[in-house]
This record gives C-alpha cells, structure tokens and sequence, in this order.
C-alpha cells in the first residue's frame, strides 16, 4: 500500500507529463516582473559592469561550494549584494521582446520575484525589499503581518536567517510558466528555483560568503508576512547569506 507521500510524488508525476498542446494566445499581466508600485520608491544598485571583481577559477568555485549555516556579525557591502542579485536573476540581455538571465528559465519566462530580508548591508535599513531585475534596482516592501524579523520564526532553523547578513525569498508565479506550458510548467518551476540557488551557491564561493538554502520553513506563515495568497503566488525557496566567521 502507498505512502500519502508516495501518492502525492506519483500525482504529481502523472499529473505533469508532458503533452503538446497550444499555448494560450493572451499573455497574462503577471508575465511582467519586479514592477514598482506607485508608493514605492525605487533605491538603485550599484551596476555590476562598475564593480570590479577579482578573477576566480570557476573549478575552484564549484570545489569550494559550501553550507555555511552560521556567520559573523560583519555587514555586507551593497556592492556584493548587488552581485548576488545579478547573478541570481539580474537581466544579462534583452532580445526580441525576452529577457536573458544568468539563470536558464523555459520560454526565457522567469516566474519568480526575488524579496531579500536585510539584517545588516550598509547602506540599507533592515526589513524585506524586492528586487527589480529590468531595472537592476530595490523597492522597500510592507510586510503585512509582523516585520521582517518575523520571517526567522517561519524556518525550523530560525537562527539562519536571524543571524544572517541577508536572506533571500524566492516567490513563483506560477500563471507566468502554466500559459505556455500547461500542468507540465508545474515540473519547471522547482527545477528553476534549484537553478537559481546553485548560481548563489557559486557567487558566494567567490566572493567568500557563507550560505544555506532553505527548504523547512512554514509556507501559510511566510506569504502571509509577504502578503501574497499561496496560490497565485508563493514562497518556493529560501536561502540565508554572511559573512563566515573566523
């Protein structure tokens, strides 16, 4: 007799193979990301062509990937999370009407926005902000219930983002993916969330932070602190960010 969650992973499977079917020809509004709202107020980032990185072997980034799972109580500066920001799901080149990634997305869709909750970047106040990958730029977000500091009670493992420099919230939009792809979009929104946090996996290496992907956290309690539904939107991936300690 199958396991509840045997049964779920076979429904999932089952339910998201891949079929050819036609596309929807209305493009939904929620294809467009990192849109500011009217009461925000837009805070640039430093353009990552200006900050000049030292050159790091992509082997030795990859040999030295790590979880790092408590940090310093150092700041970052804003210019590496600038770079972390960029390479997670900064804009790389716009062609045709698509935008280009450093992170591969079915269709060139990228049905995801990046929150960040800031504890210590200079230059920045703590809370949650959102990222504009079209504009490479930071709009500061409400949270609607309690604060940023809440959102450490949602992980199992609260000390990771409590200690953390910053710590990123990856949110999908599933409609974004589902109008093109139909049930099999489902499959493609967690194999592009994986995608994303290796490539901030790989940027830390070689910048020298330490950091841990986050798959335990309360999901009800998390898009609640984020004001979206769970359905149309929800939290799919986390990971917090430091600086290592010595």
């Amino acid at each position: 007799m199958q396991s509840d969650s045997s049964w779920t992973g076979h429904r999932f499977l089952q339910e998201t193979l891949f079929r050819d079917s036609e596309q929807s020809v209305a493009q939904p509004k929620t294809r467009i990301c990192g849109i500011c709202e009217p009461n925000q107020t837009i805070i640039p980032l430093p353009a990552p062509a200006d900050i000049p990185l030292d050159p790091v072997i992509l082997w030795d980034a990859l040999d030295n990937r790590q979880t790092i799972r408590s940090y310093s109580p150092d700041e970052m500066h804003k210019w590496e999370l600038s770079i972390l920001l960029h390479y997670t799901q900064g804009v790389r080149e716009k062609k045709n009407g698509s935008h280009f990634r450093t992170v591969p997305s079915a269709g060139a869709l990228h049905p995801f926005e990046t929150r960040i909750v800031v504890n210590r970047v200079d230059g920045l106040f703590p809370g949650i902000y959102r990222y504009l990958p079209l504009d490479h730029a930071l709009v500061r977000e409400e949270c609607h219930s309690g604060d940023h500091e809440s959102v450490a009670k949602t992980c199992k493992n609260t000390a990771l983002v409590s200690s953390s420099a910053v710590s990123f919230i990856w949110t999908a939009v599933p409609e974004r993916m589902i109008w093109k792809f139909g049930p099999r979009g489902w499959r493609y929104l967690f194999l592009e969330a994986g995608h994303i946090c290796q490539n901030l996996y790989v940027v830390c290496a070689g910048l020298s932070l330490g950091v841990c992907a986050i798959g335990s956290y309360n999901d009800d309690d998390i898009n609640c602190i984020l004001g979206i539904d769970g359905e149309s939107e929800f939290c799919i991936y986390m990971a917090s960010v430091g600086r290592k300690k010595e």
